[in-house]
């Protein structure tokens, strides 16, 4: 017994100190999506490249409105990588609790 806790003194403090200090994403992490609406040309191919099929284009009367749900997002990056048009962009942003549906889903609409 002895020696396991001088073992753990010698080892000292292991953990990070997050929450209170926000942990930095490592490069080339994959977090949280983000939509350009003034990038977005309304073209469909993230709609079709998504896996889980979160991405969704609806066209209504007069406007086209493309919807991104971080419900089901795997955090593939296909999005970002079939967009020609840069709109799609995969950010550093990891922590996305929250405490409705509704504040994990992103739209932009644009008029025809």
């Amino acid at each position: 017994m002895l020696e396991i806790l001088k073992r753990r003194f010698r080892a000292g403090i292991v953990t990070t100190g997050y929450p209170a200090v926000p942990d930095i994403a490592p490069p080339g992490f994959r977090g949280k999506p983000e939509l350009s609406g003034d990038r977005c040309a309304y073209c469909g191919d993230c709609v079709s490249a998504c896996p889980p099929g979160v991405i969704s284009l609806e066209k209504a009367e007069g406007e086209e409105a493309l919807t991104l749900s971080y419900c089901g997002c795997i955090f593939c990056g296909r999005c970002e990588e079939v967009c020609p048009y840069g709109a799609v962009r995969l950010t550093q942003e990891y922590e996305l609790a929250s405490k409705t549906k509704d504040d994990l889903q992103t739209i932009i609409r644009r008029k025809i």
